[in-house]
């Protein structure tokens, strides 16, 4: 949980660059960890407010991340952000990418060791009242 919190406070980057739309968005990850049968999925519906959908910090304001972890390298583009990711106190090493437009957004991150992570999330509509 840790690592999908991470990485959907780096998609907050990307959001800033593209400006995400306010209103009701799905978002799902899937983890792929060698050794387990299968991925493990997670998802869960956020309802962004203009302010939170264009603050490119509001992601990572409750992000618990080990206190190793860092980003080591951010590469801004018009709708693609690319980071790398150094833990060395848990001897792992990363790299992330995302793309995020207007109504959609998706992204992966490969950790050393064989851990990987895929997000997706789109926006549903207006949020409900």
């Amino acid at each position: 949980m840790r690592i999908l919190v991470l990485l959907l406070a780096l998609f907050a980057a990307a959001a800033h660059a593209q400006r995400m739309e306010e209103g009701e968005w799905e978002f799902v990850s899937e983890i792929t960890v060698p050794g387990l049968p299968r991925p493990q999925q997670s998802g869960y519906r956020a309802c962004l407010t203009r302010e939170q959908a264009r603050d490119p910090m509001y992601w990572g304001r409750s992000a618990t991340v080990p206190s190793d972890c860092r980003v080591t390298t951010v590469k801004l583009g018009p709708d693609t952000t690319s980071w790398e990711l150094d833990c060395p106190a848990s001897s792992m090493r990363g790299a992330g990418r995302a793309q995020v437009s207007r109504n959609s957004m998706s992204g992966e991150l490969k950790l050393s060791g064989g851990v990987l992570t895929k997000t997706r999330g789109q926006r549903l509509g207006p949020c409900k009242p």
